[in-house]
């Protein structure tokens, strides 16, 4: 089986505005703001994680009025949520995902194994 995945930046599809959010969830409460956060139509990704926080998520707005919208609205609304950070992105360098050719042939020897030859196959690099 084939298995395509594609990554465009959310930019394309008017929504330019990227945050980070890091919020701070009593235990009781986990599974009912998790719940909530999967179906907002602005979360692109959640996680529970360890650490200060307990729920990490990535937002994607179509303008920073949108953004203080969504965090003083639908996301303020949601019982169990006792402190946020948030950080907006300001330029990705990289998405999840792989990295492509041709790309990845300009970068391997960056990092290629030391003792090992960064140049073409069969050149007498070494």
């Amino acid at each position: 089986m084939l298995h395509f995945e594609v990554d465009v930046s959310p930019s394309y599809f008017g929504f330019p505005v990227e945050a980070l959010l890091w919020l701070e969830v009593a235990p009781a409460a986990l599974g009912e703001v998790t719940q909530a956060l999967s179906q907002h139509a602005a979360v692109a990704f959640a996680a529970v994680i360890t650490g200060r926080a307990s729920v990490f998520a990535m937002v994607q707005c179509r303008d920073t009025g949108a953004l203080y919208d969504y965090l003083a609205g639908e996301l303020g609304s949601l019982a169990g949520i006792g402190r946020m950070e948030s950080a907006i992105v300001q330029r990705r360098a990289k998405r999840a995902g792989p990295l492509l050719l041709p790309a990845m042939a300009e970068r391997a020897p960056r990092f290629a194994p030391r003792g090992r030859s960064t140049g073409p196959a069969g050149s007498d690099d070494a």
